[in-house]
């Protein structure tokens, strides 16, 4: 459940926001939706895959962070385990909303009812006088910086799709558990085949675009759906002690 409100100086003027790296909240998402700008780095530790929303046509790229549905392996606990971390999940309690919805204004909102929310520790959000600290407008300008990669994000996966680059994709993964197959439906993965047919005016604009790296990350990352499975077979074998 969330509190959402408009952050307010006089309102918020003792409040403080407690920095974790606790993202239990996450534990029941295996699919973490993620921007371009991170590609290279996560794909080190998840498999990076697209997903398609079924009202608008519009792919999103994820990092996979589960073998089996509503369970990421990665979230169990308070403990964080992974040398890489999605911007995503740094951006609680705060976020940005528009001020109405014929405006392109936008504000920063806070959930007060987030466990990160404190009026005894943390990091303060206004000093005395009401105005902004530094942390505040570094955590501002982390969000406009999201809200920009989301908006270029999302103009780079409709390229991949117009060139008819993505691809459905059924993974069929074995574990060593009482269910040894899992079938993980409705990802979208980059064709090989398809991106090395292109025209090469289409593949020179893909290169000269800078897009290369990004495709080749997510290729790549497919390899670590390997770690995807170690980590859920120790999970099923200590459970089953």
């Amino acid at each position: 459940m969330t509190n959402i409100s408009p952050l307010n100086s006089t309102k918020h003027l003792n409040t403080s926001i407690k920095e974790s790296r606790d993202y239990s909240r996450f534990a029941s998402q295996s699919l973490i939706p993620i921007v371009v700008q991170e590609f290279s780095v996560l794909a080190t530790e998840f498999p990076i895959v697209f997903v398609k929303n079924a009202e608008t046509g519009q792919f999103t790229p994820i990092a996979m962070m589960g073998i089996k549905n509503n369970f990421n392996l990665y979230c169990q606990t308070e403990n964080w385990e992974s040398s890489v971390t999605p911007i995503g999940f740094s951006k609680a309690p705060l976020s940005l909303m528009q001020t109405s919805q014929n405006s392109d204004e936008v504000m920063v909102f806070i959930d007060e009812d987030s466990e990160l929310v404190s009026s005894e520790e943390g990091e303060k959000l206004f000093d005395k006088s009401g105005e902004q600290t530094e942390y505040l407008k570094k955590r501002s300008s982390d969000l406009l910086d999201l809200a920009s990669f989301t908006q270029q994000t999302a103009g780079i996966t409709k390229y991949f799709a117009d060139l008819s680059l993505l691809t459905p994709k059924q993974l069929t993964v074995t574990l060593n558990s009482d269910t040894p197959q899992v079938n993980i439906d409705g990802v979208y993965i980059i064709d090989e085949k398809v991106l090395n047919e292109l025209k090469d005016e289409e593949f020179l604009t893909i290169k000269n675009k800078g897009l290369l790296p990004l495709i080749y990350a997510h290729l790549t990352s497919l390899h670590q759906i390997a770690r995807l499975i170690t980590k859920q077979n120790e999970l099923d074998k200590a459970k089953s002690k």
